[in-house]
């Protein structure tokens, strides 16, 4: 009786300890289901866009800081897919537009050039660039370096969004408000 009772006994420990196991992967698969229900932005991201200093771990990095955000990576098309909640879209978009914002203020700090102001949208596909008309090359081609600037960082930055990649930029008298240019990149040679 007492071999009964022993072998009864270790076989209700050994059964409650496989339950207890089965359960575990159950609620690890509901909250990964319930982390894709609420990833409701998807954004694929051309790798080949990226320049050449690019830093895959350093971008791996920047994206694991962003609660919400699940990345993947297609080695044979070079594609990254993020795949992300609303609000994580919002945060990377806000840590991606830094770098522009940054990047026009030292333009506009520049004393070289002629700009005295930026003005832009939310993704910065519509630019409005002041200048001082007198400072304005002679000579002023939609591959004007400063213009070149403005809009290579903004479609650095456009790389985030679902839009696609297009700049907008006028440039504007500062003192009369006069449009002295107007440039759409990518610029279509004819």
């Amino acid at each position: 009786m007492k071999k009964y009772l022993s072998l009864l006994l270790i076989v209700s420990v050994l059964l409650t300890a496989f339950v207890g196991c089965s359960k575990s992967p159950e609620i690890s698969e509901t909250e990964s289901t319930t982390k894709a229900e609420a990833a409701s932005v998807k954004l694929v991201i051309d790798g080949n866009k990226f320049s050449e200093d690019f830093n895959e771990t350093a971008f791996y990095e920047e994206l694991d800081a962003i609660e919400g955000l699940f990345h993947t990576k297609n080695n044979e098309t070079n594609e990254y897919t993020l795949t992300m909640t609303e609000s994580a879209f919002k945060d990377l978009k806000s840590k991606k537009s830094k770098p522009v914002i940054e990047t026009y203020a030292s333009v506009k700090e520049d004393a070289e050039n002629f700009v005295t102001d930026i003005k832009y949208d939310e993704d910065f596909r519509n630019v409005k660039v002041y200048a001082e008309k007198e400072k304005v090359p002679q000579e002023f081609s939609d591959y004007d370096a400063t213009l070149l600037k403005i809009m290579g960082t903004a479609m650095a930055y456009q790389i985030y969004t679902l839009e696609g990649q297009s700049v907008n930029i006028t440039v504007l008298s500062a003192e009369s408000g006069e449009i002295l240019k107007t440039v759409s990149y990518p610029v279509v040679i004819q």
